[in-house]
């Protein structure tokens, strides 16, 4: 009885009830402390919801689990109900709580009694089990628990199904499901900070100072019209659309200040630029990177810790670097999505890059902005450009409020604003002899759109020694190389020269600042990302042309298809935009005011309103503003958010000559999974994992499908008990990357990359 009244079976901490939910509420106390009166929050709601959660436990069937675990099996209770099954806790809670004595209504009754029982994704427990066990079960234990528990404490009853008939929806009652929303999504958060000793959020010190200390050191100069524009207007949501280069991170930086924010991007290559410019440059340590591959960036940059990485996982710093996939999956109202939206609610949400969406995550994209602005959140958009079509969705179907300034922010040298664009637009597919003629001693940037055309034009020019190629298609260990080289040779200050050849990767927030871009013409927002890349930081100083377009001629453009299935960009918008730049086929100064003037004229509603990309972002609006808080059977078309159809592998070649490092990696892998997880290991395995899967590369699912049919899978490498990377036969080397056999005009948005 001595270990009566645990809440975990931790064998350092044997953690009771009362510490537990003490440790709940200092956090909650942190949460205050650190962000002040949240939006619309009932936080005497929220404290209830946390003093009783967990007094459930308080259950022989659950305290024996635990003493099993501790092996404290001497301290075993006497279960007098030895066949009914265990009862979730969270539904036994529910028993204890003195509802009329300190709740004024049903409704608060309904929040705090649903936070409580639906605290964790449980399976239902038999009504017959759930009320033998309230009645017989609980009341052993009752009067000594009052005892210890610092708080009012109802006898247990099972009177509480009044307050959990209906599920709390939207559609119901739109404010108490505000209410619950947050009560339970912060309980969650709360519970899971404390649960894992960690603070439930660490506060911000002010980004703004840290950020005008890092002008002043690099640029020797203050804030820029942008970002005067977004500390003035902190408290807003807004639109912003801003000349490439013109200091966009900082902007937000500004605008987010000592909030919590969230900082977007869609690409992982973007992000991680981001997060380590932040990290290091700006030196604002208070970040996190949040995506897919995270313990692997923080082992790379030797970062990691578990410490930081549960910090990270759990929301808990102020400033956070993510994938959209990473945030938006609330919208999709199953079990546990509160838990983000009520931490969106007091924060503010960065989005960069929005042009460059597909469908179905522009779609979630726009239904978050509503719900989080719903509930008391705040966002930044900002981007080179904004079709004027997004603008009717948000405010025409949504009614999502935002500000925005009556003019674009442009990049200025000397108070003028900067020319860096002589560009001129060729009706014919991409010509390797222009390449050919122009300067040797440039920095040559060519950007098409899919994988194979680049190493087509890489095999053409491979007779020069100073041709490089980059794209998705090379094992994470080449890829690093290569990123490194392009960042390092597309700095202004450095004076050597060379052609790189690259795919889309480059388009977002890649730092560079090439000679002429040579380019596949893909869209105008496309385009116009990749134009970035050129001239970035300096005004065009010669009359010769720096950007060549070239839109196919008679037919499309690499990646570009009727049949939009298989298509980088839909073709409509492919056509629009071809149509948009024919009247520049002599070379045009290409100001950033006609930028976003062929946006304006061309991305309008009425414009785009028959291309699929447009009819299948409206289809998911749809589909998305009708789902129904916890409907179990989702459009499976929308289930998958990030739309990944890739699979990890390892070249055969690449196998062959690091056979003995990559088999002696997965034997120490696969041992420390038999290991206990300390910390310690923790690390280690994290650590060994990267340094395996720099062997391997991502492709496309189909081609791993092909590979089957044509005997070029060669084995399986086992990791642990449901990991496995399969050794794929197909072309690689460090300088190309990996081809594909009998490679065909099958284009898909996972080969473009």
């Amino acid at each position: 009885m001595n270990n009566l009244f645990l809440a975990k079976s931790d064998v350092q901490l044997e953690e009771t009830i009362v510490k537990h939910t003490k440790t709940l509420l200092q956090e909650l106390e942190r949460l205050k402390v650190i962000y002040g009166n949240i939006p619309n929050l009932r936080r005497d709601l929220l404290e209830m919801a946390c003093i009783y959660h967990d007094v459930g436990k308080i259950n022989t069937k659950f305290q024996n689990k635990l003493l099993k675990a501790l092996k404290k099996t001497d301290y075993l209770l006497e279960d007098i109900l030895p066949k009914a099954g265990e009862v979730p806790h969270g539904y036994l809670s529910c028993a204890f709580i003195p509802y009329k004595e300190i709740l004024e209504n049903k409704e608060e009754r309904e929040i705090v009694a649903q936070a409580v029982y639906y605290h964790h994704k449980r399976s239902a427990a038999s009504p017959k089990d759930l009320k033998e066990t309230i009645l017989y079960d609980l009341p052993k234990y009752y009067l000594s628990f009052k005892e210890a528990f610092p708080f009012f404490l109802a006898e247990p009853k099972a009177n509480f199904k009044p307050y959990l008939n209906r599920r709390i929806r939207k559609q119901r009652n739109q404010e108490q499901a505000k209410q619950f929303v947050l009560v339970k999504g912060l309980l969650n958060k709360i519970d899971y900070a404390a649960s894992a000793h960690i603070p439930v959020e660490i506060a911000n010190p002010g980004l703004g100072n840290y950020v005008d200390k890092f002008l002043a050191v690099k640029y020797k100069s203050g804030r820029n019209e942008l970002q005067n524009y977004l500390l003035e207007n902190q408290k807003e949501n807004n639109i912003v659309i801003a000349s490439t280069g013109i200091g966009k991170t900082e902007a937000a930086l500004y605008w987010i200040g000592s909030s919590k924010g969230f900082f977007t991007l869609p690409l992982r290559v973007s992000i991680n630029s981001i997060y380590k410019r932040i990290e290091s440059e700006i030196n604002f340590k208070e970040v996190a990177l949040l995506h897919s591959e995270t313990e692997s960036e923080y082992v790379k940059n030797d970062l990691y810790s578990i410490d930081y990485f549960e910090k990270t996982r759990q929301w808990s710093m102020p400033l956070t670097i993510s994938t959209l996939d990473q945030i938006l999956d609330f919208v999709f109202k199953e079990e546990g999505f509160e838990k983000k939206l009520a931490t969106l609610a007091y924060s503010k949400l960065v989005i960069d890059e929005i042009q460059m969406y597909s469908p179905k995550m522009l779609a979630c994209l726009l239904v978050a902005l509503k719900e989080i602005t719903d509930i008391g959140g705040n966002f930044t958009i900002m981007t080179a450009t904004f079709a004027p079509f997004l603008l009717d969705l948000m405010v025409g179907k949504l009614n999502i409020p935002f500000k925005q300034p009556c003019d674009p922010f442009y990049k200025k040298l000397n108070g003028e604003v900067i020319v860096r664009h002589r560009l001129i637009v060729k009706n014919e597919q991409l010509n390797i002899e222009d390449i050919m003629k122009n300067e040797i001693d440039q920095k040559i940037l060519i950007i098409v759109n899919t994988v194979q055309k680049a190493q087509e034009i890489h095999d053409a020019l491979k007779e020069r020694d100073d041709v490089f190629l980059f794209h998705s298609r090379f094992t994470k260990m080449d890829r690093k190389a290569k990123e490194a080289a392009i960042q390092e040779m597309g700095k202004l200050e450095n004076p050597s020269t060379g052609i790189w050849i690259t795919t889309q990767v480059v388009e977002a927030s890649v730092d560079i600042d090439f000679d002429v871009l040579y380019t596949e013409l893909s869209d105008l927002s496309g385009l116009f990302q990749r134009m970035g890349r050129v001239y970035r930081n300096r005004m065009l100083d010669h009359e010769r042309v720096n950007v060549v377009v070239y839109d196919g001629g008679d037919d499309y453009t690499s990646g570009i298809s009727y049949r939009d299935k298989y298509s980088v960009v839909d073709s409509c918008i492919f056509e629009i935009s071809k149509q948009a730049l024919q009247e520049y086929n002599s070379p045009i100064i290409c100001t950033e005011e006609l930028k976003m003037e062929l946006i304006e004229k061309n991305y309008t509603t009425q414009r785009i309103e028959k291309s699929t990309y447009y009819n299948d972002v409206k289809e998911f609006l749809d589909i998305l503003t009708s789902i129904e808080e916890y409907d179990e059977e989702l459009d499976p078309r929308i289930t998958d958010l990030r739309e990944i159809f890739n699979e990890t592998i390892i070249p055969y070649s690449v196998y062959q000559e690091n056979q003995n490092t990559i088999e002696d990696l997965v034997a120490k892998y696969s041992k420390t999974l038999r290991i206990k997880a300390t910390n310690a290991i923790r690390e280690e395995r994290a650590k060994l994992r990267d340094e395996l899967y720099e062997f391997t590369v991502d492709i496309p699912q189909f081609r791993v499908a092909n590979a089957k049919k044509l005997n070029r899978e060669e084995q399986f490498l086992k990791i642990g008990s449901y990991e496995s990377i399969k050794v794929i036969d197909y072309e690689y080397d460090s300088t190309v990357g990996l081809k594909y056999p009998n490679d065909k005009k099958l284009f898909s948005n996972s080969q473009i990359l």
